[in-house]
């Protein structure tokens, strides 16, 4: 019986194909259990998401002034002029007045000249405080669902006012509302 080339060349590439489904095949286990790894790490390091409010609002009755603290107001303060350095020196004399510095940096968007402040509505107690810290303000309002307050400056700002309030009694109609992230930062004596 002659021997069958064929059938021979097909034994020669089945055993090829043994050999590199093998490693393959471990490969792409590998790969598998890795990234299966790096999935549950993963979610374990977040944690549990924290449940509970986003903020905390007081409504107020009518006629009576609402209690606005620094120390209750979150702010982003951005850069949209062309001083270096200007957010940062910002933030840190608002820290020091007391109030809540959630993000700095810049805002290559906005055409903003002087200062301008944004935030829930132009008239909540939040954005009342904070632009009453600032020389003539324009305050615009977003719409946000949150109760943070950005500050945009522009080249033309020059500081804070001197002797800006910490805290305010305001007559509005939107509440007091208060993110429970900023806390009351204690008194140095």
């Amino acid at each position: 019986m002659a021997w069958d080339d064929t059938a021979e060349q097909r034994r020669i590439r089945r055993r090829r194909r043994r050999k590199i489904r093998g490693p393959l095949t471990l490969v792409v286990l590998v790969a598998l259990v890795s990234g299966a790894a790096w999935y549950g790490y993963q979610s374990v390091m977040r944690g549990v998401p924290s449940i509970g409010p986003t903020e905390v609002c007081n409504s107020p009755s009518p006629g009576v002034k609402q209690r606005i603290t620094a120390a209750k107001v979150t702010v982003n303060v951005l850069n949209a002029g062309r001083v270096s350095g200007l957010a940062d020196r910002t933030a840190e004399q608002l820290r020091q007045r007391g109030f809540t510095v959630d993000t700095v940096g810049n805002d290559r968007e906005s055409k903003v000249a002087r200062v301008e402040v944004r935030g829930r509505a132009s008239n909540a107690p939040e954005v009342l405080l904070v632009a009453a810290n600032l020389t003539n303000p324009t305050v615009r309002s977003d719409n946000r669902d949150d109760v943070s307050v950005d500050i945009i400056l522009g080249s033309d700002f020059h500081g804070l006012v001197a002797k800006g309030p910490t805290a305010m009694d305001v007559d509005t109609p939107i509440p007091v509302c208060v993110d429970p992230r900023a806390t009351e930062t204690p008194a140095v004596d």
